[in-house]
């Protein structure tokens, strides 16, 4: 079982951040997993991990007042947010994007929501390989016509919209039949490739 959750805090500055993302890191450990004093340090690619637990993956992201994190003790794991929000989406698009993502965007009805969920899928990859914004460019490739992921054999992603404000992305390392656990029906799908996954909503 995987689990996804999140959360809204106050972002003072960076260790503050940081501090309330470990905190909701460790939580789930404890309330899932029943795994207690466990310990957060990160690689030298910045990659977070528990230095004294080797079978539980888990991977955090935070943007303005959100906070969100997924576990799995099956799988790799990686996770991006984004708050919907005005950008120069096609100036990024150029410097990330693959040419056939550029052309979906121009003609989407929905750039917004297209962009974001492109993007926060890329970069919850990434982010799961341990890897940084720079790799983005020649990392997957997402068809959001034929809902699909190229360049990403045996992952499973899934994108969601929170409060019609935020898109959270994530990804496991598995070819498997996924079983998700999500926070509550705040979290609507928009996206799942290459299956759809068993989803158990807490409440």
């Amino acid at each position: 079982m995987a689990y996804l959750e999140y959360s809204f805090n106050e972002n003072n500055n960076r260790d503050s951040a940081r501090k309330t993302l470990e905190n909701i890191v460790l939580s789930m450990a404890q309330n899932h997993y029943n795994k207690n004093n466990l310990i957060i340090e990160r690689e030298e690619n910045k990659k977070p991990h528990f230095k004294n637990e080797n079978n539980l993956y888990f991977n955090g992201t935070h943007i303005s007042e959100l906070f969100a994190a997924v576990m799995s003790d099956e799988y790799n794991v990686g996770i991006d947010a984004e708050k919907i929000r005005k950008r120069d989406f096609f100036a990024i698009a150029e410097e990330y994007f693959y040419k056939s993502e550029i052309e979906y965007l121009k003609n989407t009805h929905k750039l917004e929501i297209d962009f974001f969920t492109i993007w926060t899928i890329k970069e919850a990859y990434i982010k799961m390989l341990g890897k940084t914004i720079f790799d983005i460019k020649k990392s997957i490739e997402v068809d959001l016509i034929e809902r699909e992921v190229r360049n990403a054999d045996d992952i499973f992603f899934a994108s969601f919209i929170l409060d019609d404000s935020y898109i959270i992305s994530i990804c496991l390392d598995t070819k498997n039949d996924v079983n998700l656990n999500i926070q509550d029906f705040n979290l609507n799908m928009l996206f799942a490739y290459p299956i759809l996954p068993a989803i158990d909503i807490k409440l």
